[in-house]
């Protein structure tokens, strides 16, 4: 529908004409009824096709009414549908709600809750009439929306099914029709069924969810306690006002970007069917599979294994090494649009650079770098954006045709649940199912391959378009099971490039290479006991031995210590006993396949080949003029402790005794004058390498830069090499910190300023004389929370980090009536441009005020939690000795003002939410809360927190560990406080909880 058919339409709405069906009305002209409503403020007007259907008219209400300009998001969809017509098969919204048949939720109580839904979000009552040649948004205080009624049998399921498509297939008319129809299945007069169609103008799929979360809600309780989040409206002033700045920042960085992308236009190889564009659907659940195997084995989104996979098949048939991916951005990034209801996704745009032929992995991490950083460039006013484009000589209409368009709307696009069990062959199996399809064309694009992720029971769908003027309609399906392919062997293998199977290497070899993988260990490494530097000599037992391998970097240097080395230096002064120094080192354990046959030469090779690459793990510490400085090494030598397993019938895969030398590895403290930061042990079964065991001291690298580490040691294991170059090193990013940063720290140290004045403590008084031991530690393993803290976090919209958090300030805080409550939380720092790939030590502790006044219920609360949240991480990244000094300044002593307030370290691996994987229900989650289990770990001898919660993962389960200064938080407390934590996460799980967020009388 064209822009003159939107105006026609808006100047029919008083063209009301004879009865239809007895209460409607047609004019046939605009193929639209109308009915005559008894609030005279608006008229009611719906597609012809439902005209003789059961419709219902449901009145509403709400704040918020007048004019907006359109929002971003808008104007593209406004200039596509103006030029192009509406494809509204392809972006009407089509979601169905069921209805439990034990809720017994008749119509009439349905349409109150449609209406009181309507009523709530402005964005729902907003429609897009033409002004001065252009849309508006009219929000209307008042209306009616027709609801169309229709009985099915059964659950009402096939019934949905086809309202949802009587519904959706039509388009919307923006000016005359409300921007959602809605759609009551009943069996045996109970609603079992909603439908509702959204015009993609208004919302997007995440505010689609949003809005029917609300839905679920208003169906079940009738009404909501909380506001709702910005409406599009809103949106729309806030982009026309202060965001316009941030659209400045993204025009730049596109045209920054641009100009790295090669200057060959795409050239038409025919004239192309019509429509041009054919789109084929390879609906599949090994991709699915594949996927998160992926994404779980590299520690990265499952969309960013998707965008990879298709990037690499689209650049192996066009040849381009450096070529642009426009992935699709929802751009709620932004704490205050978590739950805004309107349309915020934009494209964003990223240049991928694929020379020197990278690996599978390697692939993997430059295209989720890359659109990472196109993400964080993807909320811009289009028009400025074009107008840009078009002053520099680029015509913007056909600038981006030769890249690539990728788009995951998929609604569970993240981690979450653990990655599937299963084996190379059964996954390979599970292509023979997998099904392709054609689907309707389109006549035009901006790209000339399109690829969209949705959901399908059992799997994935991915749907290829391709411009049959560029591409033979017949490349589109071997595209997709190329692509399909791929993802499944790289689940299990590391793929060298060109990432196909045909042209793999063997297992463990370098391409190319002829090198007998059983030859000694190269350059020179040398075999004893007792003749390595450092605390080696007392790795090694009886039946082991030690190898010295040699490594040699590009230079030697020194520099200052990093912001987060001086932090966590700091940490290391104030840690003395051996059993506190054990969160000071990361031991990782990296497995080594059978069907690899590494040998312990090959894996010394890798090992020496890993310090040679990263100047960070060949770097020590010296003072100089009383500063620490980091001094790296170019070349030297790391002791390598190679364990053979005695009994491989006991021990076949060197489990056991991996786990066995990384308790002995990570207990000396390392010498950081002395010693690598590092240390290294191999496990040996039948000659053959099958565990590798590290243990990084954590005042040279962190957690993120040890799995950076870990993936070049498996290349450098598998195939002996590592194309790419480095990421920073330690001795880089203190450049960095040094030169350019000076800014960003001078705003974080004020905010922390800001923030801590007048800040709440915890725990600001003794309850007692200090006991002995003092410092006790509690663990609570729980599956409950493990479940709990999903549910919470799916059924509002946040993450789980953010729902242990406010249970946190909760427990802390529940029974003082304080008005704030400080928590400090740790940030990976890994926002910055670069930092992705730097191997060092980035994460600082920030500081988080939760507002509690107004004694919010836990929602609002979590709401709070996730602002404060934010707002720390962005404020975490500052010179700890500027810090240091303006609080000695303010008159606070800086090692020991932060004590009373609680510590809380997310630690676990996986936090984002499965909204595919619906939970246990009430019944069952509260049941599974008589399995936790608390016990008492080994005290510690001195600690500067007066209460730490730590969050790690267990099997199935969450566990919550508790470091406690007793004389500030009694030993009886340490338990109770567990158990709370736990108790209101599993309350919040299905409802609100008011404060003082206690859950209900008689849960355990």
């Amino acid at each position: 529908m064209g822009a003159s058919s939107l105006h026609g339409a808006s100047n029919r709405l008083d063209r009301l004409i004879g009865p239809l069906c007895n209460t409607q009305s047609i004019d046939p002209a605009a193929e639209r009824l109308v009915v005559p409503s008894g609030m005279r403020s608006v008229d009611v007007v719906v597609p012809a096709e439902w005209a003789c259907a059961p419709l219902r008219h449901v009145e509403f209400s709400g704040a918020g009414s007048g004019t907006a300009p359109p929002t971003w998001a808008q104007q593209v969809l406004w200039r596509s549908i103006s030029r192009f017509g509406s494809n509204h098969r392809f972006l009407n919204l089509r979601r169905t709600v069921p209805v439990s048949a034990r809720a017994a939720i008749d119509v009439a109580r349905a349409t109150h809750a449609v209406g009181t839904l309507v009523s709530r979000h402005a964005s729902l009552r907003t429609r897009l009439p033409l002004v001065d040649g252009g849309p508006a948004q009219q929000t209307e205080p008042a209306g009616v929306l027709p609801v169309l009624v229709r009985t099915g049998a059964g659950d009402g399921a096939e019934a949905a099914r086809e309202v949802a498509s009587l519904l959706g297939d039509v388009a919307f008319d923006h000016a005359a029709e409300w921007p959602l129809r809605v759609a009551l299945v009943t069996v045996d007069e109970r609603v079992r069924q909603v439908v509702v169609v959204f015009s993609h103008t208004t919302v997007d799929a995440h505010a689609a969810e949003v809005v029917l979360r609300d839905l679920r809600l208003l169906l079940l309780r009738g009404d909501l306690p909380t506001p709702a989040g910005p409406q599009s409206p809103e949106v729309a002033r806030q982009q026309h006002g202060a965001d316009r700045r941030r659209s400045q920042r993204a025009v730049a960085y596109w045209l920054r970007e641009y100009q790295r992308l090669p200057l060959r236009p795409l050239t038409p190889t025919g004239p192309g069917l019509d429509p041009p564009l054919r789109r084929g659907v390879l609906v599949s659940s090994a991709v699915d599979t594949a996927a998160r195997l992926i994404a779980d084995r590299y520690r990265v989104s499952v969309s960013a294994v998707m965008a990879a996979g298709y990037h690499a098949v689209a650049t192996r048939m066009s040849g381009r090494t450096v070529s642009g991916l426009f992935p699709m951005a929802h751009n709620r990034f932004r704490t205050e649009y978590a739950d805004a209801v309107a349309n915020l996704g934009q494209i964003g745009f990223c240049v991928v650079d694929l020379s020197g032929r990278p690996d599978f992995g390697e692939l993997l991490s430059r295209v989720w770098t890359a659109t990472l950083n196109g993400l964080r460039h993807a909320y811009y006013e289009p028009p400025a954006l074009r107008a840009a484009f078009e002053e520099q000589g680029i015509d913007y209409e056909t600038a981006f045709l030769p890249h690539h368009y990728f788009n995951d709307v998929r609604l569970a696009v993240g981690g979450g649940a653990p990655a599937p069990e299963t084996t190379p062959a059964e996954l390979r199996a599970a292509m023979a199912h997998s099904t392709f399809s054609w689907t309707a064309g389109l006549q035009q694009a901006s790209w000339h391959l399109l690829a969209h992720v949705v959901d399908e029971p059992g799997g994935v769908g991915v749907t290829l378009t391709a411009d049959t003027r560029h591409l033979p309609m017949d490349s589109v399906e071997p595209f997709l099971r190329q692509f399909e392919e791929l993802l499944v062997e790289a689940a299990f293998a590391d793929l060298p490039w060109p990432w196909s199977t045909t042209t793999a290497a063997a297992p463990g070899t370098a391409p190319g290479s002829t090198a007998d993988p059983g030859t000694t260990a190269g350059s020179g490494s040398t075999v004893g006991s007792g003749t390595t530097p450092g605390s080696a000599v007392g790795w090694v037992a009886d039946g082991e031995e030690i190898v010295s391998v040699p490594f040699d970097g590009v230079r030697a240097a020194s520099a200052p210590l990093t912001w987060g080395q001086r932090a966590m230096w700091r940490s290391m002064d104030e840690f003395d006993s051996p059993a506190g120094y054990r969160v000071l080192s990361l031991p990782r354990t990296l497995p080594v396949p059978a069907r690899a046959e590494v040998t312990a030469a090959r894996a010394l090779d890798a090992v020496g080949a890993l310090v040679t690459r990263h100047e960070s793990l060949r770097t020590r510490f010296r003072r100089r003029d009383d500063e620490l400085h980091q001094e790296a090494a170019a070349a030297g030598r790391l002791p390598v402790l190679v364990h053979a397993v005695s009994r491989p019938r006991d021990d076949p895969d060197g489990r056991h005794a991996a786990a066995a030398l990384t308790e002995r590895l990570r207990a000396p403290r390392f010498d950081h004058v002395t010693e690598w930061p590092l240390r290294a042990a191999l496990v040996t079964v039948d000659d053959r390498v099958r565990q590798v065991v590290v243990v990084f001291s954590h005042a040279t690298v962190d957690f993120h830069a040890s799995d950076l580490v870990l993936r070049d040691l498996r290349a450098l294991l598998l195939r002996g090499a590592v194309d790419t170059p480095a990421g920073p090193q330690s001795l880089d990013l203190a450049g960095q910190e040094r030169d350019g940063e000076q800014r960003r720290s001078q705003r974080a140290v004020a905010y922390w300023v800001r923030e801590f004045a007048g800040l709440t403590p915890s725990l600001a008084e003794p309850v007692g004389a200090a006991p002995a031991p003092r410092y006790r530690r509690g663990s609570l393993v729980s599956a409950a929370v493990h479940h709990a803290v999903r549910l919470v976090a799916a059924r509002n919209r946040t993450s789980t980090s953010n729902a242990i958090l406010a249970a946190t300030a909760a427990g802390l805080s529940a029974d003082g009536g304080q008005q704030n409550c400080g928590i400090v939380v740790m940030a990976n720092n890994r926002f910055q441009p670069g930092h992705e790939r730097a191997v060092g030590t980035l994460n600082q502790i920030g500081l988080c005020r939760l507002d509690l006044t107004g004694r919010p219920g836990f929602t609002e609360l979590l709401a709070r939690a996730g602002r404060a949240a934010l707002d720390a991480y962005r404020h975490a990244y500052y010179d700890p000795a500027e810090w240091e000094r303006t609080f000695t300044d303010l008159g606070h002593d800086h090692r020991t003002f932060l004590a009373p307030y609680c510590y809380l370290n997310d630690a676990r691996l996986l936090r984002e939410v499965d909204a595919g994987q619906p939970g246990p229900d009430e019944t069952k989650l509260r049941a599974i809360r008589s399995d936790t289990a608390f016990r008492w770990l080994p005290e510690l001898a001195q600690f500067p927190w007066r209460c730490r919660l730590q969050v790690l993962d267990a099997a199935g389960a969450v566990e919550l560990v508790v470091t406690a200064d007793t004389r500030y938080f009694p030993t009886e407390r340490v338990e109770p406080f567990l158990r709370g934590v736990e108790a209101l996460l599993v309350e919040a799980a299905f409802r609100d909880v008011p404060w003082p967020w206690a859950p209900t009388p008689g849960i355990r």
